[in-house]
């Protein structure tokens, strides 16, 4: 019987494991039984290039080996293997690629070549590690007119016109928009700067090391992502001296600031395009003479411009025009230059599929011309390492562009898992693809999330179960990556989609048993390397779901899910998982067979250094 193996995630069958640098050389071995084999040839394509088919040298009977050296370009590289046997007396040929799921691991044969799925090998330019203060931070994701007023009398401060105040924070948010959809009314709760200065304490205690706040500048709406004036604070939100106030009390407590820095497009009512007169200066839209009429795409001017999705109140800035480029970063007195050099700790770039890789390096390079220790984020929510965007490969964590991007396939892996449309055994495989995808230092920087601004509560996305929203809590802080918590999540805020996931955070009126197990989760994490640093190592049993996070055997944490409404016993027999380390005997060295874990229950196990095994049953 014909038996042909492969693994991606053993370094017995591909080194080094996952994506290399450029110029590194990657050794490829396969094992064919129960055939006669004529012989294997390794088959890589470069990523919209060349093909390269090289014959795999014979180790021994049934062992083949290649090794293959990357070009000095980054990128992706596809790869499969062709094997040519004997039978009855005639060549045939057969090829070994990826599994039907494209997760990596263990591949399959395939009969027929146009059937084939090949595995996925990421080149990158060198190890981007982002700032130490970032990778093992925890971050607090703040949408500012929600968070806290900050005035003592409670008043909004410069509320805007044709706009309303809700009656009490207690209040939905609500859009009213006209007979098209188009919002004509914006509504705010007057949430400002003051507010986080004033609310930094708890955010401390909560064990809180970074502050990402949504964006800041002028703008007409409560998100302002349709930005007015780049270079203006919100006046609903306090004005340059209060920021520079912000930045410095969140030094005092330990915490640096990521600003959401939205480059693609503007406001329609912007001083760059001012389609509603809102300001003294001629825009793009009122006259081809403005300064600012390259700065956008008209197909017929005034009224027919290219624009965000279609959203004509979000007109698409053309960020490959010079001027463009300039204004945002590249002038000394430019978006990022201006604002990075008032202490910031970096920027998360809005929509980066919609940034060039030029620009995204261009604003990299800015960024770190003007302060050395600051990081680069992006908004990502497929697959970063392969993702295509408008009919291009993107490279943004192949070196000298982003840090890392936000991780939604993560959240889409724990939601899967909680919700039971992933088993553990392929939450597992997905948590694994990524891992063998991105490049190690990309995978630590990833910005972990489970609820956003653009996305439901977490809580209301598991249908209020506090016990699933526990285990969520627990993933979060202890996946590799940045955890990010969306405001409120932390003491059961919930909400569908926007605009009712832009609640006010309930000050007083908070879940303190939430709250409870969110704040020791991250002490847990703020005091364990190994949730900071550690290899990654995600395993199934069943329903059981576990992970194991190490640096060595002396210094580990193990975590146990159990997704399941029965109660669940460890038995490492039944473990399948297949890395380069022993799952099996490794929790069998730490007497870990037949431990029981109740329903939807979870066991946090923590061994550092010389402390002893310790359970943490939340």
């Amino acid at each position: 019987m014909k038996s042909i193996y492969y693994n991606s995630w053993l370094t017995g069958y591909k080194k080094p494991f996952g994506a290399v640098p450029i110029d590194e050389t990657v050794t490829f071995t396969i094992v064919c039984e129960g055939m006669v084999v004529e012989s294997v040839f390794l088959i890589v394509q470069k990523d919209f290039g060349s093909t390269f088919e090289v014959k795999m040298h014979t180790m021994s009977s049934n062992h083949y080996q290649e090794s293959f050296q990357l070009s000095e370009e980054q990128g992706l590289y596809y790869y499969y293997f062709k094997v040519i046997y004997q039978e009855e007396h005639q060549l045939k040929t057969i090829y070994y690629g990826n599994n039907q799921r494209s997760r990596g691991g263990e591949g399959q044969i395939y009969e027929e070549k146009k059937e084939l799925k090949p595995y996925q090998l990421t080149s990158y330019l060198y190890e981007d590690r982002s700032p130490k203060w970032y990778r093992e931070g925890v971050a607090y994701h703040i949408f500012v007119d929600r968070f806290y007023n900050g005035n003592k009398d409670g008043n909004v401060i410069n509320p805007k016109k044709n706009s309303f105040l809700y009656a009490s924070q207690e209040d939905l948010p609500m859009y009213i928009k006209d007979k098209d959809g188009e919002i004509i009314r914006w509504e705010f709760y007057g949430g400002n700067l003051k507010g986080i200065i004033q609310k930094l304490p708890y955010l401390k205690e909560l064990g809180i090391t970074i502050l990402y706040l949504s964006p800041l500048f002028e703008a007409r709406s409560n998100h302002k992502y349709d930005t007015g004036d780049f270079m203006k604070i919100d006046p609903m939100f306090g004005d340059e001296e209060t920021f520079k106030k912000l930045i410095k009390e969140a030094e005092c407590n330990g915490m640096h600031i990521i600003l959401d820095g939205v480059f693609n497009h503007s406001g329609a009512d912007s001083r760059y395009f001012n389609k509603f007169g809102t300001y003294s200066d001629k825009g793009a839209y009122q006259s081809m003479k403005s300064p600012y009429s390259n700065w956008y795409t008209f197909e017929n001017f005034p009224e027919s411009y290219q624009s965000w999705w279609g959203v004509k109140d979000l007109p698409k800035l053309n960020t490959e025009h010079p001027d463009v480029r300039s204004f945002i970063y590249e002038d000394e007195n430019s978006v990022i230059r201006n604002w990075t050099k008032l202490g910031l700790g970096g920027w998360r770039l809005d929509v980066a599929d919609e940034l060039s890789d030029d620009v995204l390096k261009g604003i990299r390079q800015a960024l770190e011309e003007t302060a050395q220790d600051a990081v680069l984020i992006g908004e990502v929510w497929e697959d970063a390492s392969n993702k295509i965007a408008y009919d291009k490969r993107r490279h943004y964590i192949e070196g000298d562009r982003l840090h890392g991007a936000m991780n939604y396939p993560f959240r889409d892996i724990i939601l899967g898992l909680l919700q039971h449309t992933l088993t553990p055994k392929a939450a597992a495989e997905k948590w694994m693809s990524l891992k063998e995808n991105y490049p190690v230092e990309a995978f630590k920087s990833n910005f972990n999330n489970i609820g956003t601004h653009d996305t439901k509560r977490i809580l209301t996305a598991l249908n209020q179960n506090k016990a699933k929203l526990k285990q969520a809590m627990t993933l979060l802080f202890t996946l590799p990556g940045v955890p990010c918590l969306y405001y409120g999540d932390e003491v059961g805020v919930e909400g569908k989609e926007d605009p009712d996931n832009r609640r006010m955070y309930p000050w007083g009126k908070e879940n303190l048993g939430i709250q409870t197990v969110v704040k020791e989760l991250i002490a847990i994490r703020n005091k364990t390397t190994s949730l900071k640093s550690g290899e990654f190592f995600p395993f199934s049993q069943g329903h059981l779901m576990g992970i194991i996070r190490l640096i060595s055997k002396k210094e580990f944490v193990i975590v146990l899910l159990n997704t399941s409404d029965e109660r669940i016993t460890l038995e490492t027999s039944a473990i399948s998982e297949c890395y380069d380390l022993d799952i099996k005997e490794f929790l069998k060295e730490n007497e870990l067979d037949c431990l029981l874990i109740e329903p939807e229950g979870i066991i946090l196990l923590k061994k550092e250094l010389e402390q002893e095994l310790s359970a943490i049953s939340m």
